[in-house]
Protein backbone atom coordinates (compact mmCIF):
# COMPACT_ATOMS: atom_id res chain seq x y z
CA UNK A 1 0.00 0.00 0.00
CA UNK A 2 1.11 3.57 -0.58
CA UNK A 3 1.91 5.88 2.31
CA UNK A 4 3.59 9.17 3.16
CA UNK A 5 5.96 9.09 6.13
CA UNK A 6 6.41 12.42 7.93
CA UNK A 7 8.66 13.16 10.91
CA UNK A 8 10.24 16.17 12.63
CA UNK A 9 13.18 17.40 10.59
CA UNK A 10 15.66 16.97 13.41
CA UNK A 11 15.91 14.88 16.59
CA UNK A 12 18.26 15.67 19.47
CA UNK A 13 18.61 12.99 22.17
CA UNK A 14 20.86 14.28 24.94
CA UNK A 15 20.69 13.91 28.71
CA UNK A 16 20.91 17.39 30.28
CA UNK A 17 20.81 19.18 26.95
CA UNK A 18 17.91 21.47 27.88
CA UNK A 19 19.75 23.14 30.75
CA UNK A 20 23.25 22.61 29.40
CA UNK A 21 22.98 24.92 26.38
CA UNK A 22 22.21 22.52 23.54
CA UNK A 23 18.55 23.60 23.45
CA UNK A 24 19.63 27.24 23.18
CA UNK A 25 21.89 26.34 20.26
CA UNK A 26 18.93 24.77 18.47
CA UNK A 27 16.61 27.68 19.27
CA UNK A 28 18.83 30.44 17.93
CA UNK A 29 18.66 28.92 14.45
CA UNK A 30 15.03 30.11 14.22
CA UNK A 31 15.13 33.72 15.35
CA UNK A 32 15.60 35.82 18.45
CA UNK A 33 12.11 36.09 19.98
CA UNK A 34 10.79 32.65 20.91
CA UNK A 35 7.66 32.03 22.93
CA UNK A 36 8.38 29.42 25.60
CA UNK A 37 5.25 27.46 26.53
CA UNK A 38 5.99 25.56 29.73
CA UNK A 39 4.28 23.39 32.31
CA UNK A 40 3.81 24.21 35.98
CA UNK A 41 6.05 21.39 37.18
CA UNK A 42 8.95 22.81 35.17
CA UNK A 43 8.53 26.11 37.02
CA UNK A 44 8.36 24.44 40.43
CA UNK A 45 11.48 22.38 39.80
CA UNK A 46 13.55 25.43 38.85
CA UNK A 47 14.35 23.91 35.46
CA UNK A 48 12.43 26.61 33.60
CA UNK A 49 14.60 29.38 35.03
CA UNK A 50 17.73 27.44 34.16
CA UNK A 51 16.55 26.94 30.57
CA UNK A 52 15.55 30.59 30.18
CA UNK A 53 18.99 31.61 31.44
CA UNK A 54 20.69 29.56 28.71
CA UNK A 55 18.41 31.10 26.07
CA UNK A 56 19.24 34.63 27.20
CA UNK A 57 22.96 33.90 27.30
CA UNK A 58 22.65 32.74 23.68
CA UNK A 59 21.30 36.19 22.73
CA UNK A 60 17.59 35.33 22.63
CA UNK A 61 14.74 37.32 24.16
CA UNK A 62 12.17 34.70 25.21
CA UNK A 63 8.69 35.41 26.49
CA UNK A 64 6.97 32.81 28.63
CA UNK A 65 3.45 31.40 28.59
CA UNK A 66 2.33 29.04 31.36
CA UNK A 67 -0.92 27.90 32.92
CA UNK A 68 -1.82 25.10 30.49
CA UNK A 69 -4.31 22.74 32.21
CA UNK A 70 -3.67 18.96 32.31
CA UNK A 71 -6.48 18.36 29.79
CA UNK A 72 -6.34 21.46 27.55
CA UNK A 73 -9.49 23.17 26.34
CA UNK A 74 -10.13 25.71 23.61
CA UNK A 75 -9.69 28.64 26.01
CA UNK A 76 -6.19 27.42 26.82
CA UNK A 77 -5.38 27.05 23.13
CA UNK A 78 -6.73 30.53 22.33
CA UNK A 79 -4.71 32.10 25.15
CA UNK A 80 -1.53 30.52 23.80
CA UNK A 81 -2.40 31.61 20.26
CA UNK A 82 -2.71 35.18 21.50
CA UNK A 83 0.64 34.92 23.27
CA UNK A 84 2.38 33.53 20.15
CA UNK A 85 1.22 36.17 17.70
CA UNK A 86 4.46 38.19 17.73
CA UNK A 87 6.91 35.33 18.38
CA UNK A 88 9.20 34.10 15.61
CA UNK A 89 9.33 30.55 17.00
CA UNK A 90 7.80 28.46 19.78
CA UNK A 91 9.64 26.29 22.29
CA UNK A 92 7.25 23.82 23.95
CA UNK A 93 8.53 22.28 27.20
CA UNK A 94 6.17 20.04 29.11
CA UNK A 95 3.86 17.06 28.97
CA UNK A 96 1.55 16.22 26.11
CA UNK A 97 -0.97 18.91 27.00
CA UNK A 98 1.66 21.64 26.95
CA UNK A 99 3.09 20.38 23.67
CA UNK A 100 -0.36 20.18 22.05
CA UNK A 101 -1.25 23.73 23.09
CA UNK A 102 2.12 25.09 21.99
CA UNK A 103 1.92 23.39 18.59
CA UNK A 104 -1.54 24.77 18.01
CA UNK A 105 -0.43 28.22 19.09
CA UNK A 106 2.54 28.20 16.72
CA UNK A 107 0.51 27.09 13.74
CA UNK A 108 -2.71 29.03 14.25
CA UNK A 109 -1.72 32.37 15.80
CA UNK A 110 -2.30 35.40 13.60
CA UNK A 111 -4.37 33.54 11.00
CA UNK A 112 -7.53 35.52 11.75
CA UNK A 113 -9.45 32.41 12.82
CA UNK A 114 -10.17 31.32 16.38
CA UNK A 115 -9.32 28.10 18.20
CA UNK A 116 -13.03 27.22 18.04
CA UNK A 117 -13.05 27.70 14.24
CA UNK A 118 -10.25 25.17 13.84
CA UNK A 119 -11.70 22.70 16.35
CA UNK A 120 -15.07 22.75 14.58
CA UNK A 121 -13.39 22.16 11.22
CA UNK A 122 -14.58 25.46 9.75
CA UNK A 123 -11.00 26.42 8.84
CA UNK A 124 -8.15 24.19 7.66
CA UNK A 125 -4.82 24.22 9.48
CA UNK A 126 -2.06 25.71 7.29
CA UNK A 127 0.38 23.26 5.73
CA UNK A 128 3.39 25.59 5.77
CA UNK A 129 5.25 26.21 9.03
CA UNK A 130 4.97 29.86 10.06
CA UNK A 131 6.66 29.62 13.48
CA UNK A 132 9.14 26.77 13.85
CA UNK A 133 8.36 24.55 16.84
CA UNK A 134 10.95 22.96 19.11
CA UNK A 135 9.16 20.32 21.17
CA UNK A 136 10.76 19.28 24.45
CA UNK A 137 8.72 16.58 26.24
CA UNK A 138 8.95 16.25 30.03
CA UNK A 139 6.93 13.03 30.12
CA UNK A 140 7.46 9.80 28.20
CA UNK A 141 3.96 9.35 26.95
CA UNK A 142 2.05 11.13 24.22
CA UNK A 143 4.75 11.34 21.55
CA UNK A 144 3.34 14.79 20.72
CA UNK A 145 6.86 15.97 19.89
CA UNK A 146 6.67 13.71 16.80
CA UNK A 147 3.21 14.53 15.47
CA UNK A 148 1.23 17.27 13.73
CA UNK A 149 -1.78 16.65 15.95
CA UNK A 150 -3.16 18.34 19.07
CA UNK A 151 -6.15 17.22 21.15
CA UNK A 152 -8.39 19.78 22.87
CA UNK A 153 -11.71 19.82 24.71
CA UNK A 154 -14.61 22.06 23.77
CA UNK A 155 -16.18 22.47 27.21
CA UNK A 156 -19.31 24.11 25.83
CA UNK A 157 -20.03 21.15 23.55
CA UNK A 158 -18.59 18.52 25.90
CA UNK A 159 -16.45 17.27 23.02
CA UNK A 160 -12.79 16.28 22.89
CA UNK A 161 -11.27 16.15 19.41
CA UNK A 162 -8.09 16.78 17.46
CA UNK A 163 -6.78 19.59 15.30
CA UNK A 164 -4.11 18.54 12.82
CA UNK A 165 -2.06 19.97 10.00
CA UNK A 166 1.42 20.40 8.58
CA UNK A 167 2.17 23.67 10.38
CA UNK A 168 1.85 21.83 13.70
CA UNK A 169 4.77 19.48 13.04
CA UNK A 170 7.80 20.33 15.22
CA UNK A 171 10.97 21.12 13.31
CA UNK A 172 13.02 19.76 16.23
CA UNK A 173 12.12 17.04 18.70
CA UNK A 174 14.44 17.63 21.65
CA UNK A 175 14.65 14.56 23.90
CA UNK A 176 16.26 15.31 27.26
CA UNK A 177 15.26 12.50 29.62
CA UNK A 178 16.69 14.40 32.60
CA UNK A 179 13.53 16.53 32.45
CA UNK A 180 11.38 13.42 33.07
CA UNK A 181 13.07 12.48 36.36
CA UNK A 182 10.78 14.74 38.40
CA UNK A 183 7.64 13.04 37.01
CA UNK A 184 5.69 11.54 39.94
CA UNK A 185 4.92 7.80 39.81
CA UNK A 186 1.27 8.19 38.78
CA UNK A 187 2.14 10.51 35.88
CA UNK A 188 4.95 8.15 34.85
CA UNK A 189 2.49 5.23 34.88
CA UNK A 190 -0.30 6.98 32.98
CA UNK A 191 1.94 8.54 30.34
CA UNK A 192 3.86 5.29 29.93
CA UNK A 193 0.67 3.33 29.34
CA UNK A 194 -0.38 5.91 26.77
CA UNK A 195 2.92 5.39 24.97
CA UNK A 196 2.59 1.61 25.09
CA UNK A 197 -0.98 1.65 23.77
CA UNK A 198 0.04 4.07 21.02
CA UNK A 199 2.88 1.79 19.98
CA UNK A 200 0.66 -1.30 19.79
CA UNK A 201 -2.22 0.54 18.11
CA UNK A 202 0.14 2.02 15.52
CA UNK A 203 1.56 -1.48 14.92
CA UNK A 204 -1.88 -3.02 14.36
CA UNK A 205 -3.87 -0.20 12.71
CA UNK A 206 -5.15 -0.37 9.15
CA UNK A 207 -2.59 2.31 8.24
CA UNK A 208 0.43 0.33 9.43
CA UNK A 209 3.32 -0.01 6.96
CA UNK A 210 6.86 -1.43 7.11
CA UNK A 211 8.37 1.78 8.52
CA UNK A 212 5.75 2.24 11.22
CA UNK A 213 5.85 -1.47 12.08
CA UNK A 214 9.58 -1.33 12.78
CA UNK A 215 9.29 1.73 14.99
CA UNK A 216 6.10 0.73 16.80
CA UNK A 217 7.18 -2.83 17.54
CA UNK A 218 10.53 -1.74 18.97
CA UNK A 219 8.82 1.03 20.94
CA UNK A 220 6.37 -1.43 22.51
CA UNK A 221 9.21 -3.75 23.47
CA UNK A 222 11.27 -1.03 25.15
CA UNK A 223 8.32 0.58 26.93
CA UNK A 224 7.22 -2.75 28.42
CA UNK A 225 10.80 -3.43 29.49
CA UNK A 226 11.39 -0.08 31.19
CA UNK A 227 8.07 1.38 32.35
CA UNK A 228 7.88 -0.32 35.72
CA UNK A 229 11.53 0.54 36.45
CA UNK A 230 10.82 4.22 35.76
CA UNK A 231 7.64 4.02 37.86
CA UNK A 232 9.42 2.29 40.76
CA UNK A 233 12.52 4.51 40.72
CA UNK A 234 12.10 7.85 38.98
CA UNK A 235 15.85 8.47 39.08
CA UNK A 236 16.65 5.37 37.00
CA UNK A 237 18.56 7.11 34.19
CA UNK A 238 18.62 4.18 31.79
CA UNK A 239 14.88 3.55 32.18
CA UNK A 240 14.03 7.22 31.71
CA UNK A 241 16.17 7.48 28.57
CA UNK A 242 14.69 4.31 27.07
CA UNK A 243 11.13 5.41 27.84
CA UNK A 244 11.54 8.86 26.27
CA UNK A 245 13.10 7.53 23.07
CA UNK A 246 10.49 4.75 22.77
CA UNK A 247 7.67 7.24 23.31
CA UNK A 248 9.07 9.36 20.48
CA UNK A 249 9.31 6.31 18.21
CA UNK A 250 5.66 5.46 18.89
CA UNK A 251 4.74 9.06 18.09
CA UNK A 252 6.54 8.92 14.75
CA UNK A 253 4.73 5.68 13.91
CA UNK A 254 1.24 6.86 14.84
CA UNK A 255 1.63 10.10 12.91
CA UNK A 256 1.53 8.01 9.72
CA UNK A 257 -0.40 4.86 10.69
CA UNK A 258 -2.99 6.40 13.06
CA UNK A 259 -4.23 4.53 16.13
CA UNK A 260 -7.30 2.45 17.01
CA UNK A 261 -10.38 1.97 19.15
CA UNK A 262 -8.66 2.63 22.48
CA UNK A 263 -8.01 6.23 21.49
CA UNK A 264 -11.35 6.52 19.74
CA UNK A 265 -13.04 5.73 23.07
CA UNK A 266 -10.56 7.43 25.42
CA UNK A 267 -11.14 10.93 24.09
CA UNK A 268 -14.93 11.05 24.66
CA UNK A 269 -14.59 9.23 28.00
CA UNK A 270 -12.03 11.85 29.02
CA UNK A 271 -14.40 14.65 28.01
CA UNK A 272 -17.07 13.21 30.33
CA UNK A 273 -14.89 12.25 33.30
CA UNK A 274 -11.85 14.52 33.12
CA UNK A 275 -9.68 11.47 33.88
CA UNK A 276 -6.06 11.41 32.71
CA UNK A 277 -5.79 10.27 29.11
CA UNK A 278 -3.07 7.68 29.76
CA UNK A 279 -5.07 6.16 32.62
CA UNK A 280 -8.02 5.70 30.26
CA UNK A 281 -5.84 4.17 27.55
CA UNK A 282 -4.48 1.58 29.95
CA UNK A 283 -7.88 0.79 31.39
CA UNK A 284 -9.57 0.35 28.00
CA UNK A 285 -6.76 -1.55 26.33
CA UNK A 286 -7.38 -5.14 27.57
CA UNK A 287 -10.98 -5.20 26.33
CA UNK A 288 -9.99 -3.69 22.99
CA UNK A 289 -7.26 -6.34 22.62
CA UNK A 290 -9.89 -9.04 23.15
CA UNK A 291 -12.19 -7.35 20.63
CA UNK A 292 -9.43 -7.16 17.98
CA UNK A 293 -7.54 -10.39 18.67
CA UNK A 294 -8.75 -12.36 15.65
CA UNK A 295 -8.10 -9.46 13.26
CA UNK A 296 -4.43 -8.56 13.78
CA UNK A 297 -2.70 -11.51 12.15
CA UNK A 298 -0.61 -12.60 15.11
CA UNK A 299 0.74 -9.15 15.91
CA UNK A 300 -0.51 -9.22 19.51
CA UNK A 301 1.29 -12.52 20.06
CA UNK A 302 4.48 -11.01 18.62
CA UNK A 303 4.24 -8.02 20.95
CA UNK A 304 3.52 -10.26 23.93
CA UNK A 305 6.56 -12.43 23.25
CA UNK A 306 8.91 -9.49 22.66
CA UNK A 307 7.59 -7.14 25.34
CA UNK A 308 6.80 -9.52 28.18
CA UNK A 309 8.59 -12.75 27.24
CA UNK A 310 5.29 -14.30 28.23
CA UNK A 311 4.55 -18.05 28.18
CA UNK A 312 2.39 -19.19 25.30
CA UNK A 313 -0.71 -19.47 27.46
CA UNK A 314 -0.61 -15.84 28.55
CA UNK A 315 -2.44 -13.27 26.46
CA UNK A 316 -1.39 -9.69 25.85
CA UNK A 317 -4.62 -8.55 27.52
CA UNK A 318 -3.71 -10.46 30.66
CA UNK A 319 -0.19 -9.03 30.75
CA UNK A 320 -1.55 -5.51 30.39
CA UNK A 321 -3.99 -6.11 33.24
CA UNK A 322 -1.10 -7.31 35.42
CA UNK A 323 0.82 -4.12 34.59
CA UNK A 324 -2.18 -1.99 35.54
CA UNK A 325 -2.30 -3.74 38.92
CA UNK A 326 1.45 -3.34 39.46
CA UNK A 327 1.20 0.42 38.92
CA UNK A 328 -2.11 0.84 40.78
CA UNK A 329 -4.04 1.98 37.71
CA UNK A 330 -7.84 1.53 37.95
CA UNK A 331 -9.34 -1.37 35.99
CA UNK A 332 -12.94 -0.16 35.69
CA UNK A 333 -14.49 2.93 34.12
CA UNK A 334 -16.90 3.16 37.05
CA UNK A 335 -13.88 3.86 39.29
CA UNK A 336 -13.20 7.13 37.44
CA UNK A 337 -16.77 8.39 37.21
CA UNK A 338 -18.27 6.95 34.02
CA UNK A 339 -21.84 5.72 34.43
CA UNK A 340 -24.15 3.63 32.27
CA UNK A 341 -26.11 6.73 31.25
CA UNK A 342 -22.93 8.08 29.60
CA UNK A 343 -22.37 5.03 27.39
CA UNK A 344 -24.56 6.04 24.44
CA UNK A 345 -23.09 9.53 24.02
CA UNK A 346 -19.52 8.25 24.37
CA UNK A 347 -20.11 5.46 21.84
CA UNK A 348 -21.70 7.86 19.37
CA UNK A 349 -18.78 10.28 19.65
CA UNK A 350 -16.24 7.45 19.30
CA UNK A 351 -17.74 6.50 15.95
CA UNK A 352 -16.70 9.87 14.48
CA UNK A 353 -13.05 9.43 15.46
CA UNK A 354 -10.31 8.81 12.93
CA UNK A 355 -8.71 6.49 15.48
CA UNK A 356 -11.81 4.30 15.56
CA UNK A 357 -11.83 4.22 11.77
CA UNK A 358 -8.18 3.03 11.77
CA UNK A 359 -8.92 0.12 14.11
CA UNK A 360 -7.92 -3.26 12.60
CA UNK A 361 -11.42 -4.66 13.16
CA UNK A 362 -14.28 -2.56 11.79
CA UNK A 363 -16.27 -1.05 14.67
CA UNK A 364 -20.04 -0.66 14.81
CA UNK A 365 -21.92 1.45 17.32
CA UNK A 366 -23.01 -1.79 19.03
CA UNK A 367 -19.37 -2.84 19.28
CA UNK A 368 -18.40 0.46 20.88
CA UNK A 369 -21.21 0.14 23.41
CA UNK A 370 -20.22 -3.44 24.22
CA UNK A 371 -16.56 -2.61 24.84
CA UNK A 372 -17.53 0.29 27.12
CA UNK A 373 -19.97 -1.87 29.07
CA UNK A 374 -17.32 -4.56 29.47
CA UNK A 375 -15.00 -1.94 31.01
CA UNK A 376 -17.66 -0.39 33.24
Amino acid sequence: MGFTFTTPGRVVHEWGGATGGRLADEAKRFGTSPLVVAGASLQKSGKLDAILDTLRRAGLSPTVHTGVPPEPDLDALQAAMNAAEYADSVIAIGGGSVLDVAKGAAALAGTGASARDYHAGRVAVPDAVSRPIIAVPTTAGTGSEATWVGVYTDKEAGRKASIRGGAMMPVVAFLDAELTVSCPPDVTAYSGMDAFVQAVEAYTSVGANPLTDALAFDAAKHIAGNLFAAFDDGADKDARKAMLLASYMAGVALNTSRLGLVHGLAHPVGAVTGAAHGLLCGLLFPEVIRFNAAHVGGKYEAVNAAAYDAPGGDTLAGMVEASLSDMRIPHRLSEIGLREQHIEAVAQEAMTSGSTKANPRPVTIDDARAVLLSCL
